[in-house]
């Protein structure tokens, strides 16, 4: 559309992690709708969710009892800060989000504020999972609802490649002591060696340029 441009948008950049969701503490601090939501997407990944609010909307009763989150009727204290990897900063008030948001930065917590995420240190992308890749993916210029229509996309596109993806990882297995590892993985995880294994030829390319290596 005319008049738009990346200047009227957005100057933020991302820097993408993957954590081990196992490992990961995740504390959250309200219990309104915000904050459901950010439960359920943590617990649903794996992570460990504390939820400390005197209050719960009435969605969390879908998340009560799963053995990866507690919720724990209680006013905002450091101490649950201090006992967590992350921080979800979802409370209705401005103040308490504020105290929140200044302890976190002062003992280099990571946190979302979900009241302005702009303030915050980062933001939750949209996940997807295929049999064999995980994936992330957020706009630039903060529309959910894009991301979500784009990963479905990806989602398509990557199933498509399933098949293959396992072979790749069988053919990583088989080198990962040989000295050509490298040469072999770049000369496997290309379009033209896809061409071939579309074909049912990739076996015999293989033999052809690495007899005996594979």
């Amino acid at each position: 559309m005319s008049g738009h441009n990346k200047q009227d948008l957005s100057d933020l950049n991302y820097t993408m992690i993957s954590l081990i969701s196992n490992k990961i503490n995740v504390l959250i601090v309200g219990g309104g709708d915000a904050a459901f939501i950010k439960c359920r997407s943590f617990s649903k990944e794996g992570c460990n969710v504390t939820v400390v609010s005197k209050e719960f909307c009435p969605e969390f009763l879908e998340v009560d009892g799963l053995y990866n989150v507690k919720l724990i009727k209680d006013d905002y204290n450091e101490v649950y800060v201090d006992n967590n990897h992350i921080v979800i900063i979802a409370t209705n008030s401005k103040e308490t989000n504020e105290i929140i948001k200044k302890y976190c930065d002062s003992i280099c917590k990571l946190y979302v504020h979900c009241e302005d995420h702009k303030r915050g240190l980062f933001v939750s992308p949209v996940q997807k999972d295929t049999n064999n890749i995980k994936f992330a993916l957020h706009t630039k210029y903060g529309s959910p609802k894009t991301a979500l229509f784009m990963a479905e996309i990806m989602e398509d596109k990557l199933c498509l490649y399933t098949d293959f993806i396992d072979y790749t990882f069988s053919i990583r297995n088989k080198v990962m002591k040989n000295t050509l590892k490298k040469e072999i993985m770049n000369f496997v995880c290309s379009e033209d060696f896809y061409f071939f294994y579309t074909k049912g030829l990739h076996d015999s390319i293989l033999e052809m340029f690495y007899k005996n290596e594979i």
